[in-house]
């Protein structure tokens, strides 16, 4: 059986005389006694103010058994619940589940059915809860294509439009759907062309005060790529590299108000060894704070970030394919940990 840990623990600058702000690390889930890893996880809050998080998990990815698992944290509580069984299908594997929300009121996620052998014979299901996760409409086809995946979650605009960051498996390039309407998901638009293929995939979006939007791309160039729309998302300009380091592992970009943006990646160009939060006051065009989550001689990826109704950070991510964590922290305590050179993301 799976066991839960909760771990506490403050991390501090050494300033003299600063305020001790704290950053609070509990295990959601761990897979303690069968072969098998867990991995991809999404993190989002529901009307009643709970935590909820959402990975796969089987024997391996790509595995028959491969199934989508959820746990809540209960408003108030110290630890989370134990995770339950979500969606699982007999022979079918899933996988990336994505969990988004754009009112608290009803909850998203989107998540991969494998038909083949390779998550280029994939398909995007999505299905809808309206009471906070407990539970869910039958998944319906999110857009008839082959080999789309996800990995962050979707961006709604002023407008209402909803912007849906996709990637594609086989051509290795970043993708976007656009939605009129959630309750009419195949019928979305197909789009971003950003002239990456082969070089970025798993684009995080944030929308800029101008109103233009902001992409960011995982890269196997060892940096993170970019690329930018001015036309709320019908276009992308060409996807090229920042200045920002990026050992090919998924990245997430979330904005927290006007002009603080916040980024949750491995500060590496070679490897998942440090997980980090990054903080830019200028919209991207610089990282001037960079926070360390996790660290150790193991992996720690695949980052989710998202803010709550009292503006406090969280953070769920892979430890070694095994856990499930989550990390929350305030902006204060980011600000504690200047750089002494600037990441570029220009």
């Amino acid at each position: 059986m799976p066991i839960l840990v909760t771990l506490c623990y403050t991390r501090t600058n050494n300033t003299k005389g600063a305020t001790r702000m704290k950053m609070h690390s509990a295990v959601i889930h761990e897979i303690t006694d069968t072969p098998g890893l867990c991995h991809c996880s999404s993190i989002a809050e529901n009307s009643e103010g709970e935590l909820v998080c959402v990975w796969y998990e089987g024997a391996y990815e790509t595995a028959p058994d491969t199934a989508i698992r959820i746990a809540f944290k209960p408003s108030g509580a110290d630890s989370w619940l134990p995770a339950e069984q979500l969606f699982h299908y007999s022979g079918i594997p899933l996988g990336n589940p994505v969990l988004f929300t754009f009112d608290r009121q009803t909850l998203y996620i989107i998540f991969s059915v494998l038909l083949g052998e390779s998550w280029t014979e994939s398909m995007l299901f999505v299905s809808a809860s309206q009471d906070g996760g407990h539970s869910w409409s039958n998944p319906g086809l999110l857009f008839a294509k082959k080999g789309l995946m996800a990995k962050t979650k979707p961006l709604r605009l002023e407008s209402g439009r909803i912007l849906i960051p996709l990637y594609e498996e086989s051509g290795f390039f970043p993708v976007v759907l656009i939605a009129d309407d959630p309750r009419q998901w195949a019928r979305s638009r197909y789009t971003a062309e950003t002239m990456a293929r082969g070089a970025a995939i798993q684009p995080a979006l944030a929308q800029l005060p101008d109103g233009n939007l902001l992409m960011y791309c995982r890269s196997a160039r060892g940096t993170i790529w970019k690329s930018l729309s001015y036309n709320y998302g019908l276009s992308w300009s060409l996807c090229t590299p920042t200045g920002i380091p990026n050992p090919n592992s998924a990245i997430d970009l979330l904005r927290c108000d006007a002009s603080t943006y916040l980024l949750a990646f491995n500060n590496s160009s070679a490897h998942r060894h440090s997980l980090s939060v990054a903080l830019s006051r200028d919209c991207g065009a610089s990282w001037v704070f960079a926070g360390e989550v996790d660290s150790g001689d193991g992996e720690y990826s695949y980052p989710c970030l998202l803010q709550d109704r009292s503006g406090r950070i969280h953070l769920s991510y892979t430890e070694n394919r095994y856990r499930i964590k989550h990390t929350v922290f305030d902006l204060d305590w980011l600000s504690k940990y200047p750089l002494e050179e600037p990441l570029s993301g220009e």
